[in-house]
């Protein structure tokens, strides 16, 4: 497993907001498998997202409803082999709240170990609705 040191704190632009990045693990998703096939594969990680998303609602699992198509579809390809979470905040609060605090939001996705997961993450939060993604994190006193 590879993690970001806190001292390379990189920002990105989702949509309109800027953002930065707090925390980067890239794990090998198949890693304790001793046997199975991509299509199984594919359902249990499926079934591990979902339930991950209902624990954290401000979750964004990029090509979520491809994974879903591939898994009706029976597709019998290996999903890449590295899974990536990160997680990014920004001092950017929706207007109706008055509190003090930042809004994070939680990202996964699928790669292979050839593609860099910083380029990789830009690509995937330019187009973003941070406003409709994030969630508001009030100050704790």
């Amino acid at each position: 497993m590879t993690q970001m040191r806190s001292d390379e704190l990189r920002s990105y632009q989702v949509g309109p907001v800027h953002a930065e990045l707090r925390a980067l693990t890239v794990s090998d998703d198949r890693e304790g498998m001793l046997e199975g096939t991509p299509h199984l594969h594919r359902r249990f990680r499926l079934m591990g997202i979902e339930k991950a998303m209902a624990a954290t609602p401000h979750l964004y699992v990029h090509d979520l409803d491809k994974l879903r198509a591939d898994t009706e579809g029976r597709v019998e390809e290996w999903l890449p082999r590295e899974a990536v979470h990160a997680r990014l905040t920004s001092w950017w609060k929706p207007e109706d709240i008055a509190e003090p605090g930042h809004t994070a939001l939680s990202l996964m996705w699928f790669q292979t170990a050839a593609q860099d997961p910083f380029a990789h993450l830009a690509t995937i939060v330019r187009p973003l609705d941070w406003a409709s993604l994030a969630r508001f994190i009030p100050f704790e006193d």
